[in-house]
C-alpha cells in the first residue's frame, strides 16, 4: 500500500474545518488502583496517553484535537500536547463518575468528527462501561476504543450499534473481551490471531484491530494482517500513537464525507508501521519515544 495514494486529500483552500475535528477522551487522576494496574498496586497517574494521542493525530493532518480530562490533569496534559484544546469532564476537583463524566462526554461527541476514548483513563470499569454503552446507544461519529475503554465495553457488554466502532487491543486487552463475549482467544500464529479476530469482530459488531507482530484488522466476513512494522515499534505510548492516527483517518474522511472504516483501519495501521521504519532507518531498532513515533509521521505519510 502506497500511504499518500489513500490519505485523505487536502484542497489548497482547506482550513481547520476541512480536515475535521478528533475527540479524545483520557488520561487518570485518580491515586487509587486502576483498571490497568497490576493487583495491589497503589495506582498511578497518567496524562501521557491523551496527549501522545493527540499529538499523533494532529501529525497525521486532522484540523483540530479536543481532549476530554478532569479538570485537575488537563493543564498537564495540554502542557505536553500545546496544539490541542481542553475540554474538562468534571467542572471543579471532584472525582470521575458516571453523573459528572457522561454528561460532559456525550456533549463533546456532538462537537467532533471522530470520538476515541480510553488512552491511560485509568478509571473504574463501571465508569468507563457506562461511557461506551451511552455512546453506543445513540448515533454519532465514529468511535474508536483503546485502553481502559476496552476493559469498560467487556464489563458493559452493550448490544447494538448505532454507529460505527473499531476496537483496538492489544492480546491482554483482547483476552479480556474474548472472555466476555465467549469467542475464541488469540494464539501467537497468524492463523488463529486471524480466526480470533474475526471472531471477536462479529460478537462485537465492530471493526477490531489486534495490535502485535503482525497487527490484525478484522471484521466479520474476514481480515487483513499488516506486512510490515518491526520491533522499535514496542516501546510505551506506541499504541496510544496508533490510536491518534486512526481517530485523525477517519475524522478526515467524514469531514469529507467518504467514510470507509476498513479502509481507515489498515491505513493508520499501515502509515504507524512506516512510521516507525522511518525512525529504524535513522536510529536502529531501540530506544524510540512515543513521541518520536508520532513525529515520524508526515515523513511516513509520503
Amino acid at each position: 500500500m502506497r500511504v499518500a495514494d489513500h490519505l485523505p486529500p487536502r484542497p489548497a483552500d482547506g482550513h481547520k474545518g476541512t480536515f475535521g475535528t478528533v475527540g479524545i477522551v483520557g488520561g487518570c487522576n485518580e491515586r487509587g488502583p486502576s483498571v490497568c494496574d497490576p493487583p495491589g498496586s497503589s495506582g498511578t497517574m497518567m496524562i501521557g496517553a491523551p496527549a501522545l494521542a493527540a499529538r499523533a493525530a494532529l501529525r497525521c493532518g486532522c484540523g483540530r484535537v479536543i481532549i476530554g480530562a478532569a479538570r485537575s490533569i488537563l493543564a498537564p496534559i495540554l502542557t505536553c500536547c500545546h496544539s490541542a484544546t481542553g475540554w474538562p469532564l468534571t467542572m471543579d476537583e471532584e472525582p470521575l463518575s458516571d453523573g459528572s463524566v457522561v454528561p460532559r462526554v456525550l456533549e463533546l461527541d456532538r462537537q467532533v468528527q471522530t470520538l476515541a476514548v480510553g488512552p491511560g483513563f485509568g478509571i473504574k470499569r463501571t465508569v468507563s462501561g457506562g461511557i461506551v454503552r451511552e455512546l453506543l446507544s445513540r448515533p454519532g461519529a465514529p468511535l474508536v476504543l483503546d485502553a481502559d475503554a476496552l476493559h469498560g465495553m467487556a464489563q458493559a457488554q452493550p448490544s447494538g450499534r448505532l454507529r460505527d466502532v473499531v476496537l483496538t487491543p492489544h492480546p491482554g486487552e483482547f483476552r479480556v473481551l474474548a472472555e466476555a463475549y465467549s469467542t475464541g482467544d488469540a494464539g501467537v500464529d497468524d492463523e488463529s490471531r486471524r480466526a480470533a479476530a474475526i471472531e471477536l469482530a462479529a460478537a462485537t459488531e465492530a471493526v477490531v484491530v489486534l495490535k502485535g507482530h503482525g497487527t490484525v484488522v478484522a471484521t466479520r466476513d474476514g481480515a487483513w494482517t499488516c506486512p510490515t512494522g518491526g520491533v522499535e515499534l514496542a516501546v510505551p505510548g506506541s499504541g496510544d500513537v496508533l490510536t491518534g492516527v486512526l481517530a485523525s483517518v477517519l475524522a478526515q474522511q467524514v469531514a469529507r464525507g467518504d467514510l470507509d472504516v476498513v479502509g481507515a483501519a489498515r491505513l493508520a495501521v499501515t502509515l504507524h508501521a512506516n512510521a516507525g521504519a522511518v525512525w529504524r532507518e535513522a536510529h536502529g531498532d531501540r530506544g524510540m519515544l512515543a513521541e518520536e513515533l508520532a513525529d515520524a509521521l508526515p515523513a511516513a505519510s509520503r
